[in-house]
């Protein structure tokens, strides 16, 4: 398989996962003002915009990989598409709390889905060099399945949380939870 070893996305992959933690970080110092029920976190937006473009990113070459090489790889594929819109809205609907418009944030419930996808992205990328060798259209179809569902189904569940964002109404937050926390962290008290 050709894996693109191109500079250019492992910067843009970089920097994805810079913004993203930095994000985290925000949306964890909300949480911690917030009245949250067990389970509920508190996540700007952005995170779930920049979901898509990061598994896009880890498995997108995967997928036009194995799509390329078989019509049986494509139906396979348009299988696994089908089932990701389906997983990503089921999803969407489980996870989406409600919104934040104060500070484009969203609520959202923890699932153990969340963690069974990312598995299944981590093993579908560890796979991706013993899937090379092999001449099964079988495995390569089952794969190009699993690999387009995750993709997909990150796609759609981000149109489907943010669709749901646009149309809830906005939810107050505590106004120390809208700003930012200085960078770099400090320690001890604050300065008066």
């Amino acid at each position: 398989m050709q894996q693109s070893n191109s500079p250019a996305l492992g910067v843009v992959l970089v920097v994805a996962l810079v913004v993203i933690s930095r994000l985290v970080r925000r949306g964890r110092l909300q949480s911690r003002t917030a009245n949250l029920a067990p389970g509920e976190r508190i996540r700007p937006l952005a995170i779930t915009l920049l979901d898509p473009l990061i598994s896009l990113l880890i498995i997108g070459q995967l997928v036009w990989h194995l799509v390329s090489q078989s019509t049986t790889h494509v139906l396979a594929a348009v299988v696994g598409s089908i089932l990701g819109v389906a997983v990503g809205y089921v999803r969407a609907r489980v996870m989406f709390v409600r919104a934040i418009k104060a500070t484009t944030s969203i609520v959202l419930r923890r699932s153990g889905l969340e963690y069974g996808l990312v598995a299944m992205l981590v093993a579908l990328r560890s796979t991706e060099g013993s899937i090379e060798h092999t001449s099964s259209t079988l495995a390569k179809s089952v794969v190009a399945g699993l690999a387009s569902l995750a993709l997909v189904e990150a796609i759609a569940r981000s149109g489907f949380i943010v669709k749901r964002y646009l149309e809830s109404p906005g939810v107050d937050t505590a106004p120390s939870a809208m700003e930012d926390p200085p960078w770099p962290p400090r320690d001890g008290p604050e300065p008066t």
